[in-house]
């Protein structure tokens, strides 16, 4: 049997698995420091790239083989972002027949890496060691033609001792590197098949009594006022000494260093455990808002070590989730390990954007999903903030949750299971940072496992036991397990849990899928969580876009998924499901949830009075400035700042005493609250909350039409309707019964008819569930319709044009038309849908513009794009944009750009207006430099361009987003237009005062 087909045989020749020490975080200075003696090996090494392992000739490992005909490749990478391997993408499928242990004969890349290292004749006294932080999936390392061994776990170390096979002066290693095993079965995660060397390559010299494993666990008291310390010490002894002087002392989070035990030891040879415990008074606690590091300093002989840590205690107590004695809430979001040129050879300066970017967003936890990150990461997650859920690699999707087929139950499986979780668990256990270890994903459950948890809960009793094993099917609540652990549930399903007495908390370890245009009714599951026993959050999937960057020939970027490397079999773009755009701008929906996250929640009591409530666990609300805003018709009027001391968990009420006279006009109020000094993740004056009320209503001014000084004409042919007002002609089809024109002062300014439309471009939800096959008859209703009835009314001062239609469906669509001597148009949109329809995408009209106009002003929620059930976090204001930043790039071109409640909104370009405005009431609309067509056409953003038109839609409405998941899941309820009748105005005229007009009402 070959030995990347044998389960059983997981590593060979492998130091056994420890704590990381290299590099050293250091917290004070901010950097990663490096042992004296060290050599990274990152950087171009030779590679040669076969089909199979058989191919792969026995002289290429030799250290007297001539590797110059050989290409390069840098280290770290993936050979599928160098160009030596196809990138493939599935979700759940295998991309090769599923007969575990078996994998493909015909075809497994298979690259050979060589290079030299130089080695010192004084290190060969001491103890050498070469490490490997992560390369996927089979690892065999030869050094001088003589075989060191073999790994096969992708994430975590493969670290060898190399006295025996290495000389002084010139060394060469040859590396071995397959792509798929009997490993590749555990590791079926939703992400792109890499290989390759993807982390770091170091070697390092260590003393012959060297310290080889450090375990810190802390505790706190009942008031969690004082700590322990206890310390588990592994020193290894490779000499004949057998007396060695040992000490410890704590560096605390000021600086301060502390000697806590000097003895001297006695040593055997090989290993020796020592274990210490100490008490600390008054600690400074670790927090994901206060994340204090401790340091422990380690000497013995020649050997230092320096390890983080902090105090921290994660407990359940009555079902709920506690940290440091408050309840937890986890708001999170999962992360995979990916760079859009590099692949997952992430560079710190792109792990310090993530989390920068999750601080910023009042993010506070990530899931590893689904595997052990970067050591790096870890340490960045402790200095600054982060929660983690620590998850080992493993997922087995593809084969399933039946006790017969899946592996977790499968006896020649368990060492690989076993080894792949301890491996986790040894390297990352000094973090204060993980409060949960989850052994894998979606693999199903079984003995393997349990016993994994079991080996957990004797080696580590200071963190939880997580694992979804089947997936969206059933939550993972077994008796191993510390969560009760669901993925993708419905809200009724968290109310049904929090409905009865529990031991375990409810964790959605995977919901709100934020594929494409997504993420919408997330208040709604905060609401609940908020206001419920036993429910403790969730992180949401995903991160970011697993898009790779491309260009095409035209020079234009854009990003790959699925299926465009001719990858089969494929899952096109489900690999995109991220709050962020591969290059990390933000999708809309990061700003949902910055909002929905945040940790201060303030509610109206009057105009002047309002509760203001602090959710942080540890943070007193002095912290921040509030500041106040008043906003007349959407403009600010009045600006203040106030300072509140007010501790975590605590409620004041705040009277603002606004010098406010209120007029006929629109009134809110904005509160926000901003950092008072600079963080360690963002700067003095950063908004971390933001909240709107509105104060006053307008009072709308009813125009009478009659009273409206002016001439109007009307002409009539067999085609047409012509309507001259003031400079405006209107011109209207007897046969379609549309406006197929509109002239200023004789020049046309439309490229098509003001149309009804009922359609939208399917967001990757809708595709989910089906919308284009189950809605079809409606955008069959966009552009077939039975012109039923014109009639055309002359008044003195004004025409009025009413069609009915009869739409696909037996339904009806009233549209009456108002023309007013100045020049304005008011239309009045009446929808009769029949009761055997289906529910509607979307209600309005339509047109296309002539390309000259550049800005878009609007008075509305704003500024980035809102929908029905994702606007908590749109502000009504007065904003403005270029039409080129109307829209956003989705990886997967679909409906984007809305904006809700919008009282106006202005076209403009540098000689006119087109104005819109409700007619006492408010409108959706989006602005496009294209059609709805190009949209719906294109599979990537390159695939369209921005065109000699503007698309304009002046919308009653569109049925939500949705984004409990994004196979099958419909918007909820009250966010779906449902078959009924349907009425709203607005009004369209071509004056600079866009601002001022709003406010006048029109009625018929």
């Amino acid at each position: 049997m070959n030995v990347w087909e044998n389960p059983s045989l997981t590593s060979k020749n492998l130091v056994e698995p420890h704590a990381s020490f290299i590099p050293y975080f250091n917290p004070f200075l901010k950097k990663w420091e490096y042992p004296e003696k060290f050599i990274s090996l990152n950087g171009k090494w030779k590679i040669k790239v076969f089909n199979t392992p058989i191919e792969v000739p026995n002289e290429v490992f030799g250290d007297d083989f001539n590797d110059n005909h050989w290409n390069e490749i840098k280290v770290p990478s993936n050979l599928e972002f160098e160009g030596f391997v196809k990138p493939i993408y599935t979700n759940v499928v295998y991309p090769f027949e599923v007969n575990p242990p078996f994998v493909p004969k015909d075809y497994n890349p298979t690259a050979i890496y060589r290079t030299e290292f130089f080695i010192p004749e004084s290190w060969l006294k001491d103890q050498i060691f070469l490490l490997f932080e992560g390369v996927r999936s089979f690892l065999k390392v030869f050094i001088n033609g003589k075989e060191v061994g073999f790994s096969k776990d992708s994430c975590t170390p493969t670290e060898f001792k190399i006295n025996d096979y290495i000389k002084p002066g010139k060394n060469k290693i040859a590396v071995e590197v397959i792509k798929w095993t009997d490993g590749s079965y555990l590791e079926d995660q939703d992400m792109w098949w890499l290989s390759g060397i993807f982390r770091d390559v170091y070697i390092f010299v260590l003393p012959d009594i060297y310290i080889s494993d450090v375990f810190i666990k802390t505790d706190l008291d009942r008031e969690f006022k004082d700590g322990k310390i206890f310390v588990e010490i592994e020193i290894n002894n490779e000499s004949s000494v057998t007396n060695q002087k040992l000490s410890l002392s704590l560096i605390d989070p000021l600086e301060k260093e502390t000697e806590l035990i000097e003895r001297e030891i006695v040593l055997k040879r090989g290993k020796n455990n020592f274990e210490f415990s100490f008490k600390i008074n008054d600690v400074l606690k670790w927090s994901h808002e206060f994340p204090n590091l401790y340091v422990l300093k380690i000497k013995t002989g020649n050997d230092e070590r320096k390890i983080n840590f902090g105090f921290r205690k994660i407990q359940i107590i009555d079902g709920n989730l506690f940290l440091n004695g408050k309840k937890l809430l986890i708001k999170g979001v999962n992360r995979h390990e990916f760079d859009p040129e590099k692949g997952q050879a992430l560079d710190v300066d792109r792990m310090m954007e993530d989390i920068l970017i999750m601080k910023k967003n009042n993010i506070n936890t990530v899931r590893t999903s689904h595997y052990p990150n970067q050591t790096k990461w870890y340490d960045l997650c402790d200095y600054y903030g982060i929660l983690v859920i620590d998850e080992a690699n493993i997922e087995t999707h593809g084969i399933g949750w039946d006790p017969e087929e899946t592996l977790a139950e499968k006896e020649e499986w368990e060492k690989a299971h076993l080894d792949r979780i301890q491996r986790m668990v040894e390297r990352d256990k000094n973090h204060p940072s993980i409060i949960f270890w989850s052994l894998g994903n979606e693999a199903g459950t079984g003995i393997n496992f349990e016993k994994a948890s079991y080996w957990i809960k004797n080696r580590d009793n200071t963190r939880l036991v997580h694992f979804p094993p089947l997936g969206a099917d059933k939550p993972g609540d077994f008796y191993y397990l510390d969560v009760v652990s669901a993925m993708y549930p419905k809200i009724e399903d968290l109310i049904e849990y929090s409905s009865k007495k529990r031991e375990k908390p409810f964790f959605m370890c995977e919901y709100a899928h934020a594929m494409g245009n997504s993420v919408g009714n997330l208040k709604d599951y905060w609401d609940v969580i908020e206001s419920k026993p036993y429910l403790i959050g969730g992180c949401i999937w995903d991160f970011v876009d697993q898009g790779i960057k491309m260009v095409d020939e035209n020079g234009e970027v854009f990003w790959a998924y699925g299926g465009d490397f001719g990858d089969e079999p494929n899952d096109k773009n489900f690999c995109c499901n991220g709050v962020l755009l591969p290059d990390r701008t933000p999708n809309p929906s990061l700003y949902e949830i910055k909002k929905v996250y945040q940790n201060i929640k303030v509610s109206q009591l009057s105009k002047n009075k309002y509760l203001i409530k602090n959710e942080y666990l540890f943070t007193n609300l002095n912290k921040f400035v509030g500041i106040v805003k008043v906003r007349k018709n959407g403009k600010i009027i009045y600006s203040d700042k106030f300072k509140l001391n007010l501790e975590p968990g605590e409620v004041i009420t705040k009277d603002l005493n606004l010098p406010i006279e209120f007029d006929n006009n629109e009134f809110y109020l904005d509160i926000y609250f901003v950092l008072d000094e600079n963080e360690k993740w963002a700067n003095k004056g950063y908004i971390v909350s933001q909240h709107q009320f509105k104060l006053k209503g307008a009072q709308y001014e009813k125009i009478n039409i009659e009273k409206i000084a002016g001439k109007i004409k009307l002409e009539e042919t067999s085609n047409n309707c012509i309507i001259d007002s003031k400079n405006v002609s209107y011109i209207f089809s007897k046969n379609s019964g549309l406006l197929e024109q509109i002239l200023i002062s004789g020049e046309e300014i439309l490229v098509e008819s003001l149309k009804p439309n009922f359609w939208r471009a399917p967001t990757d939800n809708d595709i989910g569930n089906k919308m284009p096959e189950r809605l079809k008859i409606w955008k069959k209703a966009s552009y077939l319709r039975r012109l039923h009835e014109m009639k055309v009314l002359k008044k003195d001062n004004l025409v009025i044009i009413k069609t009915k239609f009869e739409l696909p469906g037996y339904s009806w669509l009233e549209i009456e038309y108002v023309i007013l001597p100045e020049g304005d148009l008011l239309v009045f949109y009446h929808l009769k849908p029949s009761n055997k329809v289906p529910e509607i995408p979307r209600i309005g009209m339509q047109v296309k513009l002539k390309k000259g106009f550049k800005n878009v002003k609007w008075y509305g929620l704003g500024e980035h794009e809102t929908y029905v059930d994702r606007k908590e976090s749109g502000l009504i204001g007065i904003y403005s944009k270029k039409i080129s930043e109307m829209y956003h790039k989705y990886v997967r071109p679909q409906e984007t750009g809305n904006r809700c409640d919008v009282r106006w909104f202005s076209i403009v370009s540098d000689n006119r207006n087109f104005n819109v405005y409700g007619n006492k009431m408010n409108l959706n609309f989006s602005v496009w430099p294209f059609s709805m067509e190009d949209l719906e056409k294109a599979n990537h953003i390159n695939e369209f361009k921005e065109k000699d038109f503007i698309s304009v839609n002046i919308d009653l409405g569109q049925m939500g987003l949705g984004g409990d998941d994004s196979w099958g899941a419909l918007p909820h309820d009250e966010y779906i237009l449902w078959p009924k009748e349907y009425i709203y105005s607005f009004r369209i005229n071509f004056s600079s005062l866009s601002e001022k007009e709003w406010r006048s009402y029109f009625k018929i």
